[in-house]
């Protein structure tokens, strides 16, 4: 009985190394991957929305906005021009803000924490063996980006970007402004149908691509905007929803209740990502920097004031 279990054992462990190395080679790959797609990607986001607004601008608007009057017609170009000015403001500020980064405004990592890590100690998530520097509480390393991000929520391509705690409000105003253009869009494509015309005619084949495009990426960033309201107004990124889940059902287990560390009720949560800024006022461009400095994180209430 012990002769056989031995081998099945060295089974166990070498499957379980294979696995491992499996897992390992992919996360590379795929991180590799992500590298040379993001750039693709951002020339890919700004070629779709230039075609879609010269199609509004240029021929949608001016054939079936221009007959609703004079006045109607400016407040939609009104409208129309400050939803694409925002979207291209908070896109392109998303990319081009870096997401926080520890090794940037933090002391360099001193021998006595080096020596803490070496040693396994319960304090070692404090430093990130990859990067050689101090890690923050709610700081994550980022394979594509291959450094710790603060506050990281996820790493998108479609910005060449982590999204982290100094970009993380671009890239939400972004979502709601592409919402509200696709929305623009996607309205102003049905005119034809109203009034008669033929949307569905081989010559309105652009028309029809832009319709589907729009209403496509309007029900995707629906949901996209409704699960990061939910971890706005819960004071979680998309990396810790699931790692709290995960301890929420530990701590059932252990007939514990499980309740998120950062959260200070929702007016609270909102206002550590926008500010105290009416809601109306953080949809505006700005360039202002979140509050706090991604590294330390109010735990109650009273504390909220203070770091914002």
């Amino acid at each position: 009985m012990g002769h056989d279990a031995t081998p099945t054992r060295r089974t166990l462990l070498l499957l379980e190394r294979s696995c491992f190395r499996f897992i390992t080679v992919c996360d590379v790959a795929f991180s590799a991957l992500l590298r040379v797609l993001g750039p693709v990607l951002v020339l890919c986001a700004n070629g779709l929305i230039g075609l879609v607004a010269y199609e509004w601008m240029f021929f949608l608007a001016p054939t079936y906005i221009a007959g609703f009057g004079v006045v109607t017609s400016a407040i939609v170009y009104t409208f129309a021009l400050f939803v694409l000015f925002n979207i291209l403001f908070n896109y392109w500020s998303c990319i081009l803000t870096r997401p926080g980064f520890p090794g940037d405004h933090m002391a360099a990592i001193d021998a006595d924490a080096e020596r803490i890590e070496s040693e396994g100690s319960a304090e070692r998530h404090r430093f990130c063996r990859k990067c050689r520097v101090p890690k923050p509480a709610r700081t994550h390393h980022c394979s594509v980006c291959n450094r710790c991000v603060m506050k990281m929520d996820h790493h998108c391509p479609w910005v060449n970007n982590c999204v982290g705690f100094y970009n993380y409000r671009y890239f939400l105003l972004f979502l709601l402004y592409l919402a509200a253009g696709c929305a623009l869009v996607a309205v102003t494509c049905l005119i034809p149908l109203t009034t008669g015309n033929d949307l569905f005619r081989a010559r309105n084949s652009t028309l029809l691509f832009v319709f589907i495009l729009t209403c496509s990426v309007l029900l995707a960033l629906g949901l996209f905007l409704f699960w990061h309201t939910y971890l706005v107004l819960t004071n979680q990124t998309t990396i810790e929803f699931y790692m709290n889940r995960f301890e929420a059902i530990e701590a059932r287990r252990a007939g514990r209740a499980f309740q998120n560390p950062f959260t200070l009720g929702a007016r609270a949560n909102f206002e550590q990502v926008f500010g105290l800024k009416s809601t109306l006022a953080c949809t505006l461009p700005s360039t202002a920097k979140p509050p706090g400095d991604g590294a330390n994180f109010p735990s109650h209430p009273r504390e909220a004031l203070y770091h914002v």
